[in-house]
């Protein structure tokens, strides 16, 4: 096992210390395997001769200058990405509702369920394996591999004669989607306080992919050509452009602060020790079986699993089925694909203004049993306006795409709540499952027969909102309970703890073993 000394900390014995001696180093091993990463790249700065300069205090202005460079460069690689990966998705919808793709590959009865649905098989079957490699090799590089495939793949679709090809393609495309939503959340994590977190998550997350969808699709719609049907078309536009954007992430995306080339040393010191105050990690490369097996027998795990999967029952109907239900309403292809674009605006718009929310109360769980309340009256409207009344439906179904507000609010409660590298992965895999299940299931309650109304599903989705609200109140419950209890093991925790080891905030503990964890709800 590879061993560093010099690991430090910066807090004075006292103040004559202080005065004379500067910044305490303590001189501590720095165990690979129980250490986090970062424990080893603060006790290589500390040996460094220019170490006092390097781990001085940071300042409010040192704080705000990193942050003016994260935010547009990490936020920009993964929203843009995210919203390539959230595109292809959407824009299936858009081929079948107006582009013949239903007809061309000749698909009856539930066939066009199956194949909206059958990306969430790959990726439910790639997630836990795919986070373990990640956990091993540099993360940026294999984000940006991850990327680059599922380009290659989108445009494969552009050759699918059938059925049974067209699943095929999309499952194997579900393989390389699954990692992207789990290794964002990783990057939330490491680059952002819990305080900074929910409103980045809702930048980076980002529905705006109906904006792009449309401008894509009113040109592929507009395509006169015999060369290449329109639809095909739309996924060689999608695919070729997720791949081209691949290359800036390899370029660009760093795998931690440590490694930030376009940070400098005393930026990437400032960076990560902010971090210290999350309790959450920023790296450790061994997979803990420990720590795996405490994400699975975690009641919170499962909660926000279930509610997961009740938030994206309604995404997925909506995201599947919102083209051809506009198109119910009367309206022309060309009309249906501008009328859609705004749908995405107002899933960001929502999950935006709620996480402000969130961050301005601090009271996360009231946040997101809030931004609740608008879908769930969406879609309310949705059963009960007759379609022929074009202009209340089309309302109450921009209404319903409020859904996003909490799902992300949700995701950033994960974030904050989970510590423990090996348990990060399994209870993000776990939560996106619950994002899988969700989006497999809807598709299925949007019964053909149903058209053009989708009772069924729509009612699925009213009943799913309702539980959800109950949930949420459970789980902000839990998590009162929860710093109650460790309120009590703090108590334990601080009449033997030694003040001088800064070292115990670098080590990978899971939030149910670190006694200064605090949860957010």
């Amino acid at each position: 096992m590879e061993k560093d000394e010099a690991v430090f900390d910066t807090r004075p014995v006292d103040a004559d210390a202080e005065a004379n001696s500067g910044p305490i180093v303590r001189h501590l091993e720095v165990d690979d395997k129980n250490d986090d990463a970062a424990a080893k790249f603060l006790a290589q700065v500390a040996a460094r001769p220019d170490a006092d300069q390097l781990l001085a205090p940071a300042t409010d202005e040192e704080i705000k200058k990193i942050l003016r460079k994260v935010d547009p460069i990490v936020v920009t690689l993964c929203l843009f990405a995210f919203l390539m990966g959230s595109l292809d998705k959407v824009a299936i919808s858009q081929a079948a509702a107006v582009m013949n793709f239903r007809t061309d590959l000749g698909l009856v009865g539930q066939q066009y369920s199956w194949i909206s649905s059958s990306i969430y098989f790959g990726a439910i079957a790639a997630i836990i394996p795919s986070l373990m490699v990640m956990q091993k090799v540099p993360a940026n590089y294999y984000v940006a591999t991850q990327v680059l495939i599922w380009g290659i793949i989108t445009t494969a679709q552009c050759g699918a004669k059938n059925f049974g090809a067209e699943m095929a393609i999309r499952i194997i495309l579900g393989f390389f989607e699954s990692v992207i939503s789990v290794a964002f959340g990783i990057i939330v994590s490491t680059w952002w306080t819990r305080e900074e977190q929910p409103m980045r998550t809702a930048i980076m997350f980002t529905t705006c992919s109906s904006i792009i969808n449309g401008i894509i699709s009113y040109a592929s719609v507009s395509y006169t050509g015999h060369a290449i049907k329109q639809w095909q078309l739309l996924f060689l536009l999608i695919g070729s452009i997720t791949m081209l954007w691949s290359l800036l992430m390899f370029a660009f995306l760093p795998a931690s602060p440590m490694t930030a080339r376009w940070l400098t040393m005393r930026q990437r010191v400032i960076a990560t020790r902010r971090m210290g105050t999350n309790h959450t990690g920023v790296l450790n490369t061994t997979f803990k079986y420990k720590q795996a097996l405490e994400a699975l027998l975690d009641p919170k795990t499962w909660l926000v699993f279930v509610i997961n999967v009740l938030i994206n029952i309604p995404n997925g109907g909506l995201s599947t089925f919102n083209s051809i239900i506009v198109a119910s309403l009367g309206f022309t292809a060309k009309q249906t694909t501008l009328l859609n674009m705004p749908t995405g605006v107002f899933s960001q718009i929502a999950a935006i203004f709620f996480s402000w929310i969130a961050r301005r109360t601090g009271q996360q769980t009231y946040s997101a049993m809030a931004s609740c309340i608008p879908p769930f009256l969406g879609t309310i409207l949705l059963y009960v306006l007759p379609r022929s009344n074009q202009g209340a439906s089309l309302a109450a179904l921009y209404l319903a795409y409020f859904y996003w507000a909490p799902y992300i609010i949700v995701m950033a409660l994960v974030y904050a709540n989970t510590g423990g590298h090996t348990k990060k992965l399994i209870v993000y895999a776990i939560s996106y499952i619950g994002y899988c299940v969700g989006n497999l299931i809807a598709p299925q309650t949007f019964q053909a027969t149903d058209a053009p109304k989708y009772t069924t599903g729509v009612t699925t989705m009213m009943v799913c909102w309702a539980i959800t609200l109950v949930l949420l109140f459970v789980y902000r419950f839990y998590m009162v309970y929860l710093n109650k209890r460790k309120a009590r093991q703090l108590t334990e925790y601080e009449a033997v703890a030694r003040p001088d080891d800064l070292l115990e905030e670098w080590q990978d503990q899971t939030d149910m073993q670190n006694p200064k964890f605090v949860y957010a709800f």
